[in-house]
């Protein structure tokens, strides 16, 4: 394999986009779990136990729903905010990548240049050595 010195940068930038990429799995495990705690915090938002208990224990339930309400408005916000850092993470993702896709494209480039211009070089060379060894004859 040919070696350039882009292969340096190509390192780099794959180690960028790994990076990037974790960063994007981390995020989006984080919106999974906000969204399981948001389904929690609706279920119990939804329960009623008033029926299950005498009118003196009501006002304790009623407190204890909007305690319930009040946790599953903020399990709300904590999914919005985890898909916006999640959406800021995944675009960081693509610059990442993209960047990465360049100068891997261009060592690309750059190697099949360099693997022609040896093959050139060796088929000149070879054709030196076999012009001399017809003309020996």
């Amino acid at each position: 394999m040919v070696r350039t010195r882009l292969d340096t940068v190509v390192k780099l930038r794959e180690r960028d986009e790994e990076k990037a990429a974790q960063a994007l799995a981390k995020a989006d495990r984080a919106v999974t779990s906000a969204q399981a705690a948001h389904e929690d915090a609706k279920a119990r938002a939804m329960m009623d136990f008033r029926a299950r208990n005498d009118v003196s224990q009501w006002e304790l339930q009623e407190l204890a729903q909007h305690r319930a309400l009040a946790e599953e408005k903020k399990a709300a916000q904590l999914v919005a905010a985890a898909k916006a850092v999640a959406s800021k993470s995944r675009d960081v993702f693509t610059v990442t990548h993209q960047r990465a896709e360049v100068v891997r494209r261009v060592a690309d480039a750059r190697r099949d240049e360099l693997t022609r211009e040896l093959d050139r070089s060796e088929t000149k060379q070879l054709d030196e050595v076999a012009g001399l060894l017809f003309n020996r004859r």
